[in-house]
């Protein structure tokens, strides 16, 4: 079959995007053809579809400096992207599709492409990697916290809390967003929901979504090629997004209070310079910044070090970092928060300690650390659950039976 993947990028960009590539060589590897609809950008991967591409916006200068009208004209798109209909249309009608697969497409493809798929007779999945349809944040995070302050469609609080970038404009277009979606619903003509965890699907259900237009299908991940390595080297790891949702700083605070710990840490974000300055300003000198690395470089550090740390403070869907991790038959330290939840089972796997609390996270850091034998035996119990539970052909299986499922459904209306 031949399947549409629309995702705001074609290029290594996060979690997000580990997610978009695994899913479409597996499907290919299937016999089944991507057809990617997404922004141009110099990083992208090539793709004989990039001539039906998006142009670029730069959000960046919208949110600081922009003129009224060159404003306005970005505000309407990021909510109803007449571009991004014309272009699928285009598409659609020079390529034939079977099955649409969205992912994440606000501000950019917009849900505006929704209507032109379901004029087509399409089948419609939303696989949901955020929560940007029911939060206008897309965390549910504001001012170092959880914030449900939207529940029940009152989003002008994220105006009212300034919940994007501190910003008042921002806010208010996320907010026009949601308030849009909501009186045109146009998410009812997307045929089902896919969620990464039990979590992220009943947090969608509160909200208002109807549980029969919901599936969870757990991320996949292909460990086949990775060698366990039980032993480390006397260093635990952080890779990801240094955002003050991801955690940082508490792990930082726990480093503190672990002074013969190393840390490395991986990655990069709106709090990278902060961050640089935090350890230097707290005397913190037993972690070491080494920037951003994928793939391939980024392997030899996950191989080698004793365990991975997840701290996050927001709800977390389902961070592909764990699942690299149990790859290598590393147990992760993880905050129990979101889909972490779902993914660490608690002295097996690994451990959970209480969100945004450096004192009990630096005791379980302690804990593993000083028992080798524990972190092997985890480590153990990782791969084999990422062997069993998350492994491609089960994702596939699922995800197949679904796709033929709808589209027969679909050829019958």
């Amino acid at each position: 079959m031949n399947i549409l993947i629309a995702h705001m990028t074609w290029y290594p960009s996060g979690g997000d995007w580990t997610y978009i590539d695994s899913i479409c060589k597996m499907y290919e590897s299937h016999g089944h053809h991507i057809i990617p609809f997404s922004v141009k950008n110099e990083k992208n991967f090539p793709t004989p579809y990039d001539k039906y591409f998006l142009e670029s916006v730069d959000y960046k200068s919208f949110y600081n400096k922009i003129s009224l009208t060159s404003g306005i004209k970005t505000a309407i798109n990021s909510i109803y992207s007449i571009e991004a209909k014309e272009k699928l249309s285009l598409l659609l009608r020079e390529n034939k599709v079977d099955i649409a697969q969205l992912n994440s497409i606000s501000n950019y493809q917009t849900p505006s492409i929704i209507p032109v798929l379901k004029k087509e007779k399409i089948p419609i999945v939303w696989r949901i990697l955020d929560y940007r349809i029911i939060c206008p944040n897309t965390t549910f995070f504001v001012d170092g916290k959880v914030c449900e302050a939207c529940f029940k469609h009152k989003y002008y609080n994220c105006i009212l809390n300034k919940c994007k970038k501190n910003s008042f404009m921002a806010s208010t277009l996320l907010a026009i967003e949601n308030y849009t979606y909501f009186l045109a619903p146009i998410y009812n003509d997307v045929d089902l929901f896919l969620f990464q965890s039990e979590f992220t699907r009943d947090i969608y259900v509160k909200y208002g979504y109807d549980i029969k237009k919901t599936h969870i299908i757990e991320n996949s991940f292909d460990c086949s090629d990775v060698k366990p390595q039980y032993a480390g080297d006397n260093y635990i790891l952080y890779f990801g997004r240094l955002e003050k949702e991801k955690g940082i700083y508490t792990l930082l605070d726990a480093m503190k209070l672990l002074p013969d710990i190393v840390l490395k840490v991986v990655g990069n974000g709106t709090e990278y310079e902060k961050c640089m300055n935090y350890i230097v300003q707290n005397s913190i000198s037993n972690v070491i910044f080494l920037g951003p690395i994928w793939g391939k470089e980024l392997d030899p550090l996950i191989e080698n070090c004793e365990f991975v740390v997840v701290p996050s403070e927001w709800y977390d869907p389902s961070p592909y970092v764990v699942l690299q991790s149990f790859s290598y038959g590393k147990p992760v330290v993880a905050a129990n928060m979101g889909g972490l939840n779902d993914l660490i089972i608690n002295n097996e796997n690994g451990l959970l300690f209480k969100a945004g609390d450096s004192v009990d996270l630096a005791q379980k850091i302690s804990i593993l650390i000083n028992d080798k034998n524990l972190i092997t035996k985890m480590g153990m119990s990782a791969r084999s659950i990422l062997e069993n539970k998350y492994n491609p052909e089960r994702y596939y299986k699922d995800t197949l039976s679904i796709f033929t499922n709808l589209i027969n459904l679909n050829s019958n209306l």
